[in-house]
């Protein structure tokens, strides 16, 4: 059974260091065992570089987090305005976006299905 979850659907972050969104989860807190997550992401003008993390925690501390996939990476000066789709595989028990080098732009909205 697919399952689609809204990673971040406002641009919540501001021109700091890396900030994470709320976790959620991922195909192992259901205990799925093929781990096949697709996470679509739309940002408009936006400069900063956008990591997927997770975990095989149950109940983890931010320490516990991995990136799995780096979204896009800016060079912190050309404004990237797109749409991304990552696949990626594992049995993770929850996932979050880690943002850091935002200073402009926004993150129009994060999907996940899995």
């Amino acid at each position: 059974m697919a399952d689609t979850v809204t990673l971040l659907s406002t641009n919540t972050f501001s021109n700091s260091a890396t900030q994470q969104s709320d976790k959620v989860k991922g195909d192992g807190y259901y205990g799925f065992s093929d781990g096949v997550h697709t996470v679509q992401s739309r940002v408009t003008n936006l400069i900063g570089t956008i990591k997927i993390q997770g975990t095989l925690v149950k109940d983890p501390a931010d320490t516990d987090f991995v990136d799995i996939v780096t979204v896009n990476e800016s060079d912190g000066s050309t404004a990237i305005t797109n749409s991304f789709f990552n696949n990626f595989t594992g049995n993770f028990v929850w996932i979050r976006i880690a943002v850091s080098g935002f200073t402009a732009g926004s993150i129009n909205s994060i999907y996940m299905a899995h």
